[in-house]
């Protein structure tokens, strides 16, 4: 096995960089009038052998996968990789608890996490954590706790946001690259701002927002509650942050679209440009998102074929590729 460096995997991305698609070639698939034509167009791109759209969305989620196990594969620094990996893991929670509770089997599991799928599924269902690491094994033995009087979705899906952001916020603190530590900050705040529009839009109080709001962030979560009674807070209290620019205007209940939109094209902003620099670990990430966001890109697409979304509102929805 090669030893694992900075310059083994910018190798491996450089050779796999090739196989990204275009601004043109999304433009193409954009211009499709149908969920096969699009199906069509990747098999002809070299996307995968697609004929359906369910294939398509199969294929979308073949191409994530593999891009994080290339990052789980050859990353010199887990500790900081995994934090753009751990999401799936708690994605896989929330879906495994939510299905227990109904009654159902869990479907849509995903294999892009740091943690083996099948042991979290045997740890859900017999509501035994003591296998898990942290924090995954105090987070579901609290919320276990909680839902044995009270079964909240909304409960769930809260603690195990709140658990996923504080644990990328301990490990920035040893995380020698500015632009990861930033990423994931403006993460955290612009997540807080999200939720404190969408409680706003809700009719919801401020204290509604406070049990939801994540840690991690450089703007106080109290502050950020203002917002739900006064959404014109909002770019004040985001004024002085690198993302204020992406975001400007955007910070009303009635643009949560758009916001969340600029929200993650400013992420990719911070990665995009270190995707050349032979010494650092940026390129890997920034290799991953770049799968992430493609395959977003091309599952938003082949459903507006599929409902007939126009043209225009398929634009508004679609974000940036990694090649701009």
């Amino acid at each position: 096995m090669p030893q694992m460096s900075h310059a083994y995997a910018v190798g491996r991305v450089r050779a796999l960089e090739r196989g990204l698609l275009s601004q043109a070639a999304l433009q193409r698939l954009q211009n499709a009038q149908s969920p096969d034509e699009v199906a069509r167009l990747l098999t002809e791109l070299g996307w995968g052998e697609c004929k359906t759209q369910r294939d398509v969305e199969r294929q979308a989620d073949v191409q994530v996968k593999r891009a994080c196990d290339l990052v789980r594969e050859c990353s010199p620094e887990p500790e900081i990789t995994d934090c753009f990996l751990v999401k799936f893991d708690f994605l896989n929670l929330k879906i495994l608890l939510k299905a227990r509770l109904l009654g159902v089997e869990a479907g849509n599991l995903s294999e892009c996490g740091v943690l083996d799928v099948e042991k979290l599924r045997h740890a859900v269902n017999d509501n035994s954590y003591r296998e898990l690491p942290e924090p995954f094994r105090s987070v579901m033995e609290r919320i276990e706790r909680h839902i044995a009087s009270e079964p909240d979705p909304l409960y769930i899906d809260a603690e195990l946001d709140k658990a996923m952001f504080d644990l990328i916020h301990r490990r920035m603190a040893k995380c020698g690259y500015e632009r990861v530590r930033r990423y994931f900050c403006a993460r955290a705040d612009l997540t807080n701002l999200l939720i404190a529009l969408r409680v706003s839009a809700m009719g919801r109080d401020e204290e509604f927002a406070r049990v939801l709001m994540v840690p991690g962030g450089e703007i106080d979560p109290g502050q950020m509650t203002q917002v739900v009674s006064q959404p014109e807070k909002a770019g004040h209290l985001v004024r002085s942050k690198g993302y204020f620019d992406r975001i400007r205007g955007l910070t009303g209940v009635d643009t949560l679209a758009a916001l969340e939109k600029a929200a993650d094209d400013y992420a990719l902003d911070l990665i995009r440009p270190e995707r050349y620099n032979p010494e650092s670990l940026l390129p890997l990430i920034g290799y991953l998102l770049a799968k992430e966001r493609e395959a977003g890109a091309v599952r938003l697409i082949v459903t507006a074929k599929a409902v007939g979304m126009s043209a225009d509102k398929l634009q508004e929805r679609l974000r940036e590729l990694y090649e701009k």
